[in-house]
Parts: structure tokens; C-alpha cells; sequence
């Protein structure tokens, strides 16, 4: 009789996703031969912390999920530094940007997003920055000593924009801070919390803009080296960095060229199926169901990486929808926003509001016939998090 072949399950994508989902592959069939392909340079990192290597360049080395010891020991091929040029979902075969092809029984898409850019005049200046990879906070983190940078604009209020800049402000530079909206993180907070935020970053010495539209940025000299920014409603920024940050764009392309189901990312099951056979996608490059269920969150990431690594190895189990909680923990507090009733035009509820305002304090409960439906809180204590969300899902 012969032996069967052994079957090979490949992985594109090195973040949270796809670590778990090779970890999850192997713990359900240890005789699955599984590669992990990934575009990035370096061994998996926790790409939360990447922020800190601005302040600590010495953080870089303590950020990896793992030492390449322990894909050896799962037996997991860790494929780094290879971009996969092409996907034919008939044959089975993937072309890796060198030339080499690969065959595979089963897929995990999980190749995540990328920096989402502004389309404004300069952009491509020296000076300008992004941070989605450890290879971005490397060379902007180097580029602060090297250059001699004393100051930085962020462009972009959101979580990672908010790091950024507190960690730029860590490493000694004078940060301002962008937000093209009218304030502070409108989808999660109130008006009330959005002020108290804003008055605690200008208590640290960083300044915020709002209703901040960057028109071009500016530079001068040979090589045009970034001077300086300049807003749509007249406004100029002097500065020596530039970080953009204005949010991410799912990595969708070989999946649209192979024909598969994309929405505004790749459409998928809660058993992480996409629309070609043997094929699955889990993290930030999918959204599941006809709704778009998307959060890019690392813990959504993982669980969705579990149940694409568990299906593809030949198990079965779904991904259970939920409605996390918006978390910020940066600048020496934490944000957290989650459920109903929290925002101002929310006028069916009945909030409870706490603030001190000299401690940056904020506590708002929503409530529906005296059901809790929602909260926010701003520098409160965990406690109370893990009491509210309790109360939350009873």
C-alpha cells in the first residue's frame, strides 16, 4: 500500500493571525506539514508595542512573539523576507516574488494591512515617516539621533497616532498632533470625554490641532527635507518629522486578483471559509459574514487565526461574533469605550457622569430601564472595567 501524502497547509502573513493559526494548525494535526509565509524581514513581533521603539530603540529586540526556536519545535517552516507575487486558486499554487511556486492542500490568507496614505503634496519627502512594521520604527528611531530631529507632527488622532506621539514626546521631541476631525476619537467618546482627553494630552506638553486638514507638506534645501507642514485652512506647523497615521488599508490584493469574494476585505464564514475551496482568511484582511464584522483588534485577530488554523488542519470550530471593548492604553492612562447609550445624541438613555477633571478622570454609565448598556471610562481603575463589563454581559 502506499503512504498517503502528506498534506500541506500554507499560511501568508506573519502578524497575530497567522502565528495563531499555525500554533492552533499544529496542536490539531501534528502530522500537517505547515509553512508560514511572511513579506517582513524579521521573526513575528507584537505589533501593539511597536511605538516604544521610538522612545527605547532597544525595545525592538524584545518585541518578537517568539525566538525561531519555537517554530522549529512545532515544526512550522518560517518562510521570511518572501512576498507572494501571485495566487491560482484552480491549481493549487502560489509564486513567490523570487520566482519559486509553491502547492498547497489548505491556505490561510492572513496577511493583514498596510499604512493608509494621505494624497497631499510632499508626502514623499525626507523626513516623512509611517510605523506599521519593525522595520518603520527602526528607521524612524534611528533617524531621530542620525538627523538630529527635534520636533514631530503626527498626522492622526487614532490609537496608534496617539502612541506614536506619546512616545515620540518619551524620546524628547516636541510632538503636535493632527486630528482632521472636530475632536478626539468621535465614534467612541463624548463630547465631554473627548474635551477631558484633550485637556490631559495638552497637560503632558503635546499639542493637538483639530479640525486639522493637511494641505501639503513642506521642505526645503537639496534634497527637499520636510521643514514643516501647511493646513487647508491656512495654518502652518514647523516641524523636522512628519508620521503619518491616519489609519490602514487591508492587504486584498492577491485575493481580488484570484477571484475570490472581497468586500471592503476578504469575505468570509464563521468558519473562515472564503469563497474558493480550501481556502480561508483570517485578521485585519477579513471581514466575516454579509455584515463586514471587522474590529481590527489583536485579540479578534487571534481568535479568528485559531478557528482558519484549526478548519485548515482538518478540525472544526466557528468564530463567535462579539462586540469587544474599545481599549487605549497610552500617555499614562487608559481609554476605555464599549456598549450603548454613551454618546450625545443617545437621547433614549439615562447617563450617570463622574469627572475630576484636575485628575483627568472620567466615568460614563448608560443605562435602559436600569440596565447598563454601555460606559465610558477615562483614567479609572481596571476594577472597574472588569466590573462594568460583567454588569455589561449579564
Amino acid at each position: 500500500m502506499s503512504e498517503l501524502k502528506q498534506q500541506h497547509l500554507v499560511i501568508i502573513g506573519s502578524g497575530i493571525a497567522g502565528v495563531a493559526a499555525a500554533e492552533a494548525a499544529r496542536k490539531e494535526n501534528e502530522d500537517l506539514k505547515i509553512s508560514l509565509v511572511s513579506s517582513d524581514q524579521y521573526l513575528p513581533y507584537y505589533r501593539l508595542r511597536l511605538a516604544e521603539v521610538l522612545a527605547k530603540p532597544e525595545q525592538a529586540d524584545k518585541l518578537f512573539l517568539h525566538d525561531s526556536d519555537w517554530y522549529a519545535d512545532r515544526r512550522i517552516n518560517l518562510l521570511l523576507d518572501s512576498d507572494v507575487a501571485s495566487l491560482d486558486p484552480q491549481a493549487k499554487t502560489l509564486t513567490l516574488q523570487n520566482g519559486q511556486s509553491m502547492s498547497y492542500d489548505k491556505l490561510v490568507m492572513a496577511a493583514g494591512s498596510k499604512s493608509r496614505l494621505p494624497r497631499v503634496e510632499g508626502q514623499d519627502r525626507p523626513g516623512t515617516f509611517t510605523l506599521w512594521t519593525l522595520a518603520d520604527a527602526k528607521e524612524m528611531s534611528d533617524a531621530i539621533d542620525q538627523e538630529g530631529m527635534k520636533s514631530c507632527v503626527v498626522i492622526g488622532g487614532g490609537l496608534l497616532g496617539l502612541e506614536a506621539g506619546w512616545q515620540l514626546h518619551q524620546r524628547g521631541l516636541k510632538v503636535t498632533i493632527l486630528e482632521r476631525g472636530e475632536r478626539l476619537m468621535v465614534n467612541q467618546l463624548n463630547q465631554e470625554a473627548s474635551e477631558l482627553l484633550e485637556d490631559y494630552i495638552a497637560s503632558l506638553g503635546i499639542e493637538l490641532l483639530t479640525n486639522a486638514d493637511t494641505a501639503s507638506i513642506d521642505g526645503e534645501g537639496e534634497d527637499g527635507r520636510v521643514t514643516g507642514l501647511s493646513l487647508k485652512d491656512g495654518r502652518k506647523v514647523a516641524c523636522d518629522a512628519v508620521l503619518l497615521s491616519i489609519g490602514v488599508l487591508a492587504n486584498t490584493e492577491l485575493a481580488q486578483e484570484a477571484g475570490l469574494s472581497i468586500g471592503r476585505r476578504i469575505k468570509v464564514d464563521r468558519e473562515m471559509k472564503t469563497s474558493a475551496p480550501d481556502i480561508y482568511a483570517a485578521g485585519d484582511v477579513c471581514e466575516v459574514d454579509e455584515e463586514g464584522y471587522w474590529f481590527g483588534l489583536w485579540s479578534i485577530s487571534m481568535g479568528q487565526g485559531k478557528v482558519a488554523g484549526t478548519n485548515a488542519a482538518g478540525g472544526f470550530t466557528t468564530f463567535d461574533k462579539v462586540i469587544p471593548p474599545y481599549i487605549v492604553n497610552t500617555m499614562g492612562t487608559r481609554i476605555v469605550s464599549q456598549g450603548k447609550g454613551i454618546k450625545d445624541e443617545d437621547s433614549d438613555y439615562r447617563r450617570e457622569v463622574s469627572k475630576d477633571a484636575e485628575a483627568h478622570k472620567y466615568k460614563c454609565l448608560a443605562y435602559k430601564d436600569d440596565v447598563l448598556t454601555g460606559f465610558i471610562l477615562i483614567g479609572e481603575p481596571s476594577k472597574d472595567m472588569v466590573s462594568l463589563q460583567k454588569e455589561l454581559n449579564k
